[in-house]
């Protein structure tokens, strides 16, 4: 079996198991979708390992690569909330969340030979890049929350059984920081790759307007005069960061001339 074809057979497998693991956990089904999971976790992780193997370098570089690592950061951070903060009724969010970008990958050339080009020659690349991806697969799961928290109240004319907010919160506490840890050190990868902190990149735009609409959120959910508006600034704050991790890397009008290699 050719290395491609071993690949490919590695991010269907973490698929179709994260999807059985949704439809088990939808169905209450804890004990087996949590087993599922689990193993889907591992499929996906072997998933990485191969392409770093195939790729030589830490498999972070392209779109490709990045989604199937962004699949593999549900699992761990489920198990740290549910430890944690007791959240483990959002084990069917998370498992849903890691079906999204194994199902974006299928609509890409799986570019699994990629080599690192010379602004990626840091040391900043893998913790940049990984701070990042942990960030927005919690901010991805805090999404779906507020969006199924609102589908109740609107369609159902009834509230969430659980606290979709304080979870939401609780999520994006942990996530903000790892977005601001991005961010920084985006900056110092910069000046050592370019020689400047901020070049007004479209993507650095974006990724600093994402941020800045969180910390709106925060400020929101902390006031009460403006607590009213913390869901809706944690949806602009969603939508600009689909835009800062999506739409600038596939728009051409938008593509970012400094992050083309994403």
């Amino acid at each position: 079996m050719s290395t491609e074809w071993a690949i490919r057979l590695l991010l269907w497998s973490a698929l179709a198991g994260y999807a059985l693991a949704f439809l088990a956990l939808l169905l209450r089904r804890r004990k087996p979708g949590l087993a599922v999971f689990a193993a889907a976790w591992l499929v996906n992780a072997a998933l990485i390992l191969a392409n770093w193997l195939a790729a030589g370098n830490p498999p972070l570089g392209n779109m490709y690569h990045v989604l199937t690592f962004l699949a593999c950061c549900f699992f761990p951070l489920y198990v740290l909330l549910a430890r944690r903060d007791r959240l483990l009724w959002t084990a069917a969010y998370f498992a849903l969340a890691s079906v999204v970008p194994l199902l974006g990958t299928l609509f890409m050339d799986a570019d699994v030979f990629w080599r690192r080009m010379p602004a990626l020659q840091s040391h900043w690349f893998v913790p940049h890049v990984t701070a990042y991806m942990i960030s927005y697969a919690l901010a991805a799961v805090a999404f779906a929350l507020t969006v199924v928290a609102w589908g109740r109240r609107l369609l159902l004319g009834r509230p969430p059984a659980h606290d979709h907010d304080a979870a939401v919160y609780r999520i994006l506490v942990l996530a903000f920081p790892l977005m601001t840890f991005g961010m920084l050190s985006g900056a110092l990868w910069a000046e050592q790759a370019w020689g400047v902190y901020w070049s007004w990149d479209v993507k650095e735009t974006w990724s600093l307007i994402t941020w800045m609409l969180y910390l709106v959120y925060f400020h929101c959910r902390r006031s009460n005069p403006h607590r009213r508006f913390a869901a809706l600034a944690h949806v602009l704050a969603f939508l600009a960061l689909i835009t800062t991790f999506v739409l600038v890397n596939i728009l051409p009008k938008l593509a970012s001339a400094l992050h083309s290699y994403s």
